[in-house]
């Protein structure tokens, strides 16, 4: 061995020796400021020996083949040029370890450094590091390893749990915006980056996606990762934004309750969100009826619902307002194809929902159905009515006839109540509902809230009219009855 390759062998084993004490600690922990006063003096003694005559290969093979060197250490070898960092990554690469490596370093920059000055340098410097790399156009086997590395670190960072989630383990992430830390090409493409992998793993459905919906309003999961996304959403334009949410392909898109975090971000960020989200659901809902594409329909009833979320008006109004004009002229009943698949992405969604008043809108939104199409028809007007008898808290008949008739007697006014239940719930209305109602008695000379009621009822034609007259003949019979008691 020459004096030059003695050297750097001496220098190299110096580095190890020192950090072999560390080995039965996790490699992403930190010095103590004594450990790290004394790290840096090593550091100063190696540069100081790095002349002309140094062997810097034989100096990097030794380090590139020592296990598990501290993260903080090779990022100080690297700031200070004594270790470039790329060589040690394409070293590690082509090993075994690579994977646990880049576990190690995802762990690291989600850790809390409470306030640690030191380990924030690292943290932010390594993570800007992969970003750029990642990021910079070259397009070498750098940009490829990085790659890896940034999508595992944003995997990791978008999987915490609400629980987990705090301001410390996100501090890292939010460090790339730093001024001139990145050039804004490179966190351009990131924020794209980040969006496409948020959206498209891990799977999850669109029925999914409608369960946890409201969930907004809370920031419960999947919400609870909301500031991230905002982040990176403000970073980009109104119109690239939109294209990833509209125009990117449904296929593309498998995270779908990722997707309406990124669309619920979009909506509260720009004040023109509107304009492109009527611009495209438009043009979405007429391509999935002409391409009869069942998961671009779903999409069309996902994003009106959240927009709904976001409106000042309550979400079934809003939504009721968004359904009625968005279906009004689309759909054409004539093509059996088309409205099938629209009954079919209805009645898929109706298990999943939750609010009672949602399901109502579509009974409202009634169809001129020709004779062919009706047992379709039929069959989710009774799925919807079943579902609406499941939701709503069943008031005994009594007490719903009270407070139908306080209604009526404040506004002269059969209530909507009634018409609901008479269409939505007939066999509740006809079973149990009437026959409480039109209970024998003793009908008074002038008509009482009651009998006017009733009375109107009949007129209108909801109730029918065997029904009404077996009542007044009840009520003559139970007349005779006290009249002949009080004879008595």
């Amino acid at each position: 061995m020459s004096c030059f390759e003695n050297e750097s062998y001496v220098a190299a084993q110096k580095l190890i020796n020192m950090f072999s004490q560390k080995r039965n600690i996790a490699s992403n922990s930190i010095f103590i400021p004594a450990e790290r006063c004394s790290m840096i003096k090593m550091f100063v003694h190696i540069k100081r020996l790095m002349n002309w005559d140094f062997n810097f290969k034989e100096f990097q093979d030794f380090l590139c083949n020592a296990p598990d060197l501290p993260i903080d250490v090779l990022w100080n070898l690297h700031v200070l040029q004594i270790l470039n960092f790329d060589i040690y990554l394409q070293k590690l690469y082509t090993e075994n370890t690579f994977r646990d490596f880049v576990q190690t370093i995802c762990d690291f920059c989600l850790m809390d450094s409470c306030g640690n000055d030191a380990t924030e340098f690292v943290q932010t410097g390594i993570l800007s590091y992969f970003v750029r790399k990642a990021f910079g156009g070259i397009g070498d086997e750098m940009e490829k390893i990085c790659s890896s590395l940034v999508e595992t670190f944003f995997k990791d960072l978008c999987f915490l749990k609400k629980g987990d989630v705090s301001e410390g383990k996100m501090a890292t992430f939010f460090s790339l915006w730093k001024c001139g830390l990145l050039e804004r090409k490179s966190l351009h493409e990131f924020c794209i980056f980040a969006l496409h992998q948020f959206m498209k793993e891990p799977i999850t459905s669109i029925t999914q996606a409608i369960v946890a919906q409201e969930n907004c309003k809370s920031l419960d999961e999947p919400f609870h990762i909301t500031p991230v996304i905002k982040k990176i959403v403000k970073s980009l334009k109104r119109d690239t934004v939109a294209y990833l949410l509209f125009d990117a392909k449904s296929e593309d898109i498998n995270n779908w309750e990722n997707y309406v975090v990124v669309l619920d971000v979009f909506i509260k960020t720009y004040n023109e969100a509107h304009i492109s989200i009527s611009e495209h659901t438009c043009e979405l809902i007429k391509s999935s009826f002409q391409s009869l594409h069942q998961t671009s329909l779903e999409k069309v009833l996902l994003i009106g619902r959240q927009v709904a979320l976001n409106s000042c008006e309550s979400f079934p109004v809003a939504y009721k307002q968004w359904f009625m004009t968005l279906f009004k002229d689309c759909l054409n009943v004539k093509n059996l194809q088309a409205f099938s698949l629209f009954i079919q992405v209805m009645s898929n969604l109706v298990p999943y929902e939750k609010n009672v008043d949602i399901i109502k809108v579509g009974l409202e939104r009634l169809f001129n159905i020709p004779n062919e199409y009706q047992s379709i028809y039929r069959d989710y007007i009774a799925l919807l009515k079943t579902k609406i008898q499941d939701l709503e808290p069943q008031a005994l008949p009594v007490e719903n006839i009270n407070k139908l008739l306080l209604m009526y007697k404040d506004t002269g006014k059969i209530p909507a109540y009634i018409m609901e239940i008479s269409f939505m719930r007939k066999h509740y209305f006809l079973k149990e509902f009437l026959p409480v109602l039109l209970t024998p008695r003793v009908v008074p000379t002038f008509s009482d809230v009651r009998e006017k009621f009733i009375e109107e009822l009949y007129r209108i034609g909801t109730i029918p009219c065997t029904m009404f007259q077996k009542y007044r003949t009840a009520c003559v019979e139970e007349q005779k009855k006290r009249k002949n008691y009080s004879q008595k």
